[in-house]
């Protein structure tokens, strides 16, 4: 069969098994010549019926015209190395033809040692489809610098192809891998060279290959142009891999835009870190001034408070009991104002907690009225209060800051209203067997607001029309700290006003229901308490012994003062020593305890009183402090201590106190 014939049988056999074959060559890379067995008018338009065989890629791979290109054309440069080492090669090459990119596949078949088919195949529609994931996958490979095959066992590197710019394709075929690590090491800086051998090196590589299928390295490498730039080096084991047969595939991928976006990113989180760190540090320190100034504030107070106290109760003359009402009033009013200034600074911090426990409602809404009722009273101006009597009597939550909640935005509606009145109503709105959903309102008849002056309700410092309210006394906190107490405990105030009418605030609270009993009509609930609270005095025994510990003495003054006439009697101590030298000597049924004092502190002197012996165990020791943090209960009762009062000392508080230890005497 002559060459005709077997031309004409090839390209037979090939026409049956791919219809759609748009060029068939034969290379024989001995003589460096290829043959046309069937060619379309493209392929016929860029090549000679017969050639070089170096002519067929060229045209076809590597060189860019203004009719033809190809998405192959970088990595075509090793096509003379690597397409002919497998019987069977498939890769994509795109031509532009008439305006318009068309595709091919093609496939490179081993015939012989030296021969090879090269087929074209039309492949448009097929590659369209792909042609996005190509794309990316360009876009990936483009960041490659380097890659290489590498075979540990016999030392050498099979084929590298490069994608540098301006770089020629480097060979390593001939060159040993033990040698190529000492070329390459020379692109690395000095103090970069260790790391580079000690993860290149063999016995190491196995290792890791053998464990996983991969694994990177980031580090600072020379390019052709000379510049350090930021890649990854990158050992990826090849199927078979064993200690045997050690070959792995090694590339070099430039990351340097990245790693420098990653290490500025990582800057800034640094420096926010390291603002957060110092930000944090002025919270503390604010935090701790505060509470220091709060305590040194509340000492005095307290002792200006007590004395006023017992003025009241002994004095006789009017005009001197006026004084001591005016006293009482002006220390409340600056009591008022570090307590807000110190609950702001807390939320503003961080510092503010929600504290649940059980709770009488009926206490609550009491306390409430005590404190209202006076204020409206001053003011000549009338207070009521409308308390569904279906509401449960006992609820969990937190007591303290509700009660402080509802008490700001009535004191902020008896401040702002001048003549008629405020009134307080709450009122279910849904209840479950275990939760009930409570709505406060507070209803004035004062001054309103106008629309444009809402906002500035709830910032801190700001007062509403200041040229007409200028009079009125605060530090502009309690309607924000309102707010921020209300996010914490889930809930939110809303507000309606018309300017010269009144306003209306009301807030939706959950709470958890611990008695279902019925409040009951709360005036009487109200008469009931406050009948209990002034016979007090009826249930003390005049043989209970109290022991109150405080390193002042005006502040001991003071608590004798406010416990005469309860009937109890009442020794003195002035610090932590003294208290234990006195529990030697006589047995006390309740200690008054000061934290902050002088050698030994309080906290100190309650585990040495537990430390005495088995009688000392149970004495009820209470926390008599000027610390009023928010956390401060929670500290007390944790440390040992059985209760917690607060400087200055509330003369109703501390009744109650004695009367809830010195009932089983």
């Amino acid at each position: 069969m002559d060459d005709a014939e077997k031309k004409e049988n090839l390209q037979d056999i090939l026409s049956t098994i791919v219809e759609h074959i748009s060029a068939i060559y034969v290379v024989d890379r001995n003589s460096e010549t290829y043959e046309e067995y069937k060619a379309d008018y493209v392929f016929k338009s860029i090549l000679p019926p017969t050639g070089m065989a170096r002519d067929l890629y060229n045209i076809l791979f590597m060189k860019r015209k203004e009719d033809s290109s190809s998405v192959n054309e970088k990595y075509m440069a090793f096509a003379d190395n690597n397409m002919f080492m497998k019987d069977n090669y498939q890769g994509k090459i795109e031509m532009k033809v008439d305006e318009e990119f068309r595709h091919w596949d093609f496939r490179i078949i081993k015939m012989t040692e030296h021969k090879y088919i090269i087929i074209f195949i039309e492949n448009h529609e097929a590659y369209n489809s792909l042609k996005t994931e190509q794309i990316k996958m360009d876009t990936i490979q483009e960041n490659y610098l380097f890659s290489m095959f590498i075979d540990l066992k016999n030392d050498t590197c099979q084929n590298s192809i490069t994608t540098e710019v301006g770089v020629d394709n480097q060979n390593y075929m001939d060159l040993k891998y033990s040698q190529w690590r000492y070329i390459i090491s020379n692109m690395f800086l000095p103090d970069d060279k260790p790391v580079f051998f000690a993860i290149t090196e063999p016995d190491y590589i196995i290792s890791r290959l053998e464990k996983e299928k991969m694994f990177r390295y980031e580090i600072k490498m020379q390019n052709m142009q000379g510049e350090f730039i930021w890649v990854r080096l990158t050992f990826n084991r090849v199927k078979g891999f064993s200690r045997e047969t050690p070959v792995f595939v090694y590339t070099v991928q430039d990351i340097d835009e990245d790693m420098n976006r990653l290490l500025q990113q990582e800057n800034i989180i640094t420096a926010v870190e390291e603002k957060n760190r110092e930000l944090d540090n002025i919270n503390k320190a604010k935090t701790v001034f505060i509470s220091n100034m709060s305590h040194e504030i509340r000492t005095p107070i307290n002792a200006v408070l007590g004395m006023d106290e017992m003025i009241i109760r002994e004095a006789q003359d009017p005009v001197i009991l006026d004084y001591a009402y005016n006293i009482r009033s002006a220390g409340k009013m600056l009591l008022s104002i570090i307590n807000d200034i110190l609950d702001f600074s807390k939320i503003e911090s961080g510092k503010m907690d929600i504290i649940p426990a059980d709770y009488s409602l009926a206490t609550m809404i009491n306390d409430i009225n005590n404190m209202i009722s006076i204020k409206a009273k001053e003011k000549d101006i009338s207070f009521r209060m409308r308390v569904e009597p279906t509401l449960p009597s006992v609820l969990y939550g937190d007591e303290v800051r509700l009660k402080q909640i509802i008490i700001n935005i009535l004191s902020n509606a008896v401040k702002y209203t001048e003549k008629g009145g405020v009134i307080m109503l709450m009122d279910a709105v849904s209840r479950s067997d275990e939760y009930i959903e409570i709505k406060v309102t507070v209803k004035d008849s004062g001054i309103g607001m106008r629309q444009e002056e809402m906002s500035k309700l709830f910032t801190a410092f700001e007062r509403l029309d200041e040229g007409r309210n200028r009079h009125v006394e605060g530090t502009g906190l309690g309607m924000s700290i309102v707010v921020r107490l209300l996010e914490l405990m889930g809930s939110k105030l809303e507000v309606e006003s018309e300017y010269g009418k009144g306003s209306t605030f009301s807030f939706i609270i959950r709470q958890k229901i611990i008695n279902n009993e019925a409040i009951g009509e709360i005036g009487k609930v109200v008469r009931d308490i406050q009948h209990r609270e002034e016979n007090v005095a009826a249930i003390y025994k005049p043989e209970a012994k109290v022991l109150a510990v405080d390193d002042n003495n005006i502040n001991l003054k003071v608590i004798k003062g406010l416990l005469k006439r309860t009937g109890v009697q009442v020794d003195l101590a002035t610090g932590g020593q003294e208290c234990l030298d006195m529990l030697v000597k006589k047995k006390y049924d309740i200690i008054f305890l000061d934290h902050l004092m002088p050698g030994m502190d309080g906290i100190e002197t309650l585990n040495h009183i537990r430390g005495m012996g088995e009688q000392y165990k149970n004495i009820p020791v209470i926390a008599l402090t000027a610390n009023a943090m928010s956390d401060a209960r929670e500290r007390y009762l944790n440390s040992g201590f059985d209760d917690y009062l607060e400087k200055p000392i509330n003369s109703d508080k501390l009744e109650k106190t004695l009367i809830k230890y010195l009932n089983n005497i």
